[in-house]
């Protein structure tokens, strides 16, 4: 049981490490999105929809975020299932750290 939270623990960071899918992410953390959404969220000349496309069945894949098809669209949202505290807290870390 474990070696099973150690590999999910494992993904889930490095699901984080990402250029992209941190975007992603902290594009849906203001929000829910759809993939148009996202892309006009990002720099659009720095990535495809495709590339978007593809980070968030991905990140789907991981429970990191879930989606909601309204229609022929899908909302994604980030999962309830983790405490977002902890990327807030690493990304406030940081912009302090800049400061001095």
């Amino acid at each position: 049981m474990m070696e099973y939270s150690y590999k999910k623990t494992i993904q889930f960071f490095s699901a984080l490490s990402d250029e992209t899918r941190l975007k992603i992410l902290l594009s849906l953390k203001e929000k829910p999105r759809t993939v148009n959404e996202i892309h006009r969220s990002l720099d659009k000349k720095k990535i495809t929809l495709s590339a978007i496309s593809h980070q968030l069945k991905y990140l789907t894949g991981l429970d990191i975020i879930v989606y909601e098809k309204r229609g022929k669209e899908k909302i994604f949202k980030l999962s309830d299932n983790f405490c977002w505290c902890i990327l807030k807290d690493v990304l406030n870390h940081f912009k302090e750290e800049t400061k001095v």
